[in-house]
């Protein structure tokens, strides 16, 4: 966050008392309590569409976020002399979800199936095609396929392999297989007609649902981070908060169907939905971007840590499968 920002918040219809710095925003205790100040890099009329959901999910469904401040020409955006655009939003005080504790975990699941059914009527929110998800996931799991290939094909290549390169290329036919299941699967799926019937209904998805991105108060908890809420299968947003958590428990069957469980205890599951969930947790992801960021970083040099991130993801993969086949009984 440039200090020139600063400057942004005299646009503001509230007293200032002091500033700090954040990460990458600044928080001001104003006269209207605390506020964080957001340098804005999406697209043209993004901001408009967030706070459109945002407002839907406060006024009808009562679920907390953290919410826009309009400045003095009763505007979202505020643009510096240098050209620069930010936004002022509520700044939550909450604390993060422990992942050791299953009755925080469930605290957030439950959350995300209220936003999810509460984000469903068509006629009362404006939807610009843009934010429309923008990729089919059969052309994604296709991308993700033809990369890992790529970077087995250029490690095949070099001289002299690492031990990162050694375990990538020792694990690639079973994850890859992995991948190849997943997309055929896809295929013969009714995943095309799911989001178009996700479109059609206007269905919204958070974009960056998890743990870092609902805070915890005593009353309650707060959803925040909308840069990147979109048109599109919801299943999306309980698939990454599902894989996130079950990575960080051994893809735990019990823990999984609780998930799930207390999900569509609040908002029904359909059949296409449960089908397209399935085949998003079968892919194989982690593999895929500890690959690709190998692929894209200083290849000389790979962190013990990345290194560490591919061996734990081999060692649960057993766990994984396992949690798979239990998954249809869910």
């Amino acid at each position: 966050m440039n200090e020139k920002g600063i400057s942004v918040l005299e646009e503001y219809p509230l007293e200032v008392y002091s500033v700090r710095k954040g990460r990458g925003i600044l928080i001001a205790d104003t006269s209207e309590g605390l506020k964080k100040l957001v340098e804005f890099k999406g697209m043209p009329g993004h901001a408009d569409f967030q706070n459109q959901v945002q407002e839907k999910l406060w006024e009808q469904a009562g679920i907390k976020t953290d919410r826009f401040v309009k400045n003095r020409d009763n505007q979202l955006i505020t643009i510096d002399k240098d050209g620069r655009k930010y936004v002022l939003k509520e700044h939550v005080q909450g604390s993060e979800c422990d992942l050791k504790s299953e009755q925080d975990i469930i605290v957030l699941v439950q959350n995300l199936a209220r936003l999810h059914k509460h984000l469903r009527l068509r006629e009362n929110l404006q939807q610009p095609p843009e934010f429309f998800s923008r990729q089919l996931l059969e052309e994604e799991f296709e991308k993700h396929n033809r990369e890992l290939r790529k970077i087995r094909k250029f490690i095949r290549k070099r001289s002299s392999n690492s031990d990162f390169e050694n375990r990538f290329l020792k694990e690639f036919e079973l994850f890859y297989s992995q991948g190849e299941e997943a997309l055929e699967l896809l295929k013969k799926s009714d995943g095309k007609r799911l989001t178009e019937e996700s479109i059609l209904q206007g269905l919204i998805c958070h974009g960056d649902y998890n743990y870092h991105n609902v805070l915890l108060e005593k009353k309650g908890s707060v959803t925040v981070n909308f840069e990147k809420c979109h048109v599109g299968i919801q299943m999306e947003d309980l698939y990454h908060f599902m894989r996130k958590i079950l990575e960080k428990n051994n893809w735990d069957i019990r823990l999984g169907r609780r998930i799930f469980t207390e999900y569509s205890n609040v908002r029904s599951i359909s059949r296409a939905e449960r089908e397209n969930l399935y085949i998003r947790l079968k892919y194989p992801e982690k593999f895929w971007k500890l690959a690709n960021q190998y692929y894209n970083s200083n290849k000389a040099w790979i962190s013990g840590k990345t290194i560490e991130k591919l061996e734990i993801t081999a060692a649960q993969n057993q766990h994984k499968q396992e949690f798979l086949w239990k998954f249809k009984d869910f």
